[in-house]
């Protein structure tokens, strides 16, 4: 069986682990056919299964619809074998559509998208794009896997894997993540890490602040997604929830001066409403939120309150607290690495804002 390229590229990590006296499992065969149950139709949330809703959209990008036959092809062609016979087979891989899953590799799925749009006139080289995207996937997978053994190690477990094993975990772990590291591998291409020294030293001056600085933000959460899966939430289920929004907005003052008071009786975000919205302090580039949040929060004035920003937990108004420098970052040889991190991702995240604005990226799921 022909495996898909970047199910290909990955297989290349397993030669550098330690051999092992077990050969690769073969790829597992699905059960014979059943006919998968129907899934609930009150969950609250947009319901899709395959291969009944094959044609129904599930984001638009660029004026263009894409299905969810669109997303599954893909997952098939890239990151899983005869995924489509195990949707059909399988009701365990049937309820992936309506888990965690579905949400994210929605929005990853339209991202691909949307670069592809905005870069159509770069001329590409497609082998350097394969090359880009299986390294991403390769470094993910190797980090993963790192983790997974130390938890073994703390657990107490056998640390040695078998080929089988790992082959397992990398299948999982690409029909998991395959279209997230896709997408990381693209901009790794169009937004490389060959920065001049003069490039970091201008970055630096036009960014003081990113380095050895914070921004202390609090949000209100409004759902439009539910909260345990992600999904969008169906029809009635955004009208409650944009009815709350209308709420939230006409109770805040113009000046933001009871926003705390508001994220107490209206956040959705229980952990941090008790704190009146209090999300704490963030770098500009902080792994613990939506880039989204961050981009918006770094942009803004202390005081400040934001329009409605949408992120994967929902609608958010955010207001900014203050900045707060904890450290002076010099400009100088040892600070080069993290300057040049920082310029990466922030343009990385330039170049995915932009593809989105411009092709108008909405999500349907």
């Amino acid at each position: 069986m022909p495996k898909p390229p970047l199910f290909a590229a990955a297989c290349l990590l397993l030669a550098v682990l330690p051999a092992q006296t077990q050969p690769p499992a073969p790829p597992a065969q699905p059960p014979a056919a059943t006919q998968p149950p129907a899934p609930p139709q009150d969950l609250g949330f947009v319901v899709r299964s395959y291969p009944k809703d094959r044609n129904q959209p599930i984001a638009v990008v660029a004026d263009r619809p894409l299905t969810l036959g669109d997303l599954v092809d893909h997952l098939e062609a890239r990151h899983h074998p005869r995924f489509r016979e195990a949707l059909e087979t399988r009701p365990e891989v049937q309820r992936m559509l309506q888990s965690d899953l579905i949400a994210p590799w929605v929005r990853h799925f339209a991202d691909l998208r949307a670069l592809q749009h905005l870069t159509k006139d770069l001329n590409i080289d497609p082998k350097k794009l394969e090359d880009a995207q299986s390294a991403a996937l390769k470094a993910r997978f190797q980090s993963f896997l790192d983790q997974y053994i130390a938890q073994r190690r703390e657990a107490g477990r056998p640390t040695d894997l078998s080929q089988q094993l790992v082959n397992r975990l990398l299948a999982d772990f690409q029909l998991r993540n395959g279209l997230a590291c896709e997408l990381q591998g693209f901009l790794d291409l169009i937004e490389p890490d060959d920065y001049t020294r003069g490039q970091l030293q201008d970055f630096y001056r036009d960014n003081p602040r990113m380095f050895g600085g914070t921004v202390a933000l609090a949000h209100i959460l409004i759902h439009n997604r539910d909260p345990g899966t992600g999904i969008l939430l169906d029809a009635p289920g955004l009208a409650k929830a944009a009815a709350r929004l209308a709420d939230v907005r006409a109770r805040l003052r113009p000046d933001g001066s009871n926003f705390e008071e508001v994220a107490q009786l209206c956040s959705a975000d229980a952990k941090t409403a008790a704190q009146g919205g209090l999300l704490g302090n963030v770098h500009r580039c902080d792994d613990r939120l939506p880039a989204v949040l961050c981009r918006a929060a770094w942009t803004m004035n202390d005081g400040q309150v934001s329009d409605v920003i949408e992120s994967p937990y929902g609608w958010h108004l955010v207001k900014r607290l203050e900045f707060v420098q904890h450290i002076l970052v010099l400009f100088t040889d040892d600070a080069i690495p993290t300057i040049r991190e920082g310029m990466r991702r922030v343009r990385q995240e330039d170049w995915l804002f932009k593809a989105r604005a411009q092709a108008k990226l909405e999500l349907l799921l």
